[in-house]
């Protein structure tokens, strides 16, 4: 039995959905570099729209915003000191 269309494109590592995931994120990081730099001032847009499908884009081939140091996993647990106090004895 001959391989099927699906397993052909698999092994060659590009589909059509990359090239539209590229697509997709490089016309929305274009929009959103020329509504910052302001070469068009007369064009109006909602730029939380761009920025939310360049997220997605970035999302779907592994891109993710680097967290801060003091936030996320590496914060230290708070010390509670309950030996002064009398919670829970009668």
């Amino acid at each position: 039995m001959a391989p099927s269309t699906e397993e052909h494109d698999e092994k060659e590592g590009i589909s059509i959905a990359d090239i539209v995931k590229c697509m997709v994120l490089l016309w929305s990081a274009t929009l959103l570099t020329v509504s910052y730099l302001g070469f068009f001032p007369q064009m109006k847009m909602d730029n939380t729209f761009v920025a939310s499908l360049l997220t997605g884009a970035m999302a779907s081939f592994g891109i993710e915003r680097k967290s801060n140091g003091n936030g996320g996993g590496n914060k230290k647990p708070p010390i509670i000191d309950n030996k002064d106090t009398k919670a829970g004895i009668r």
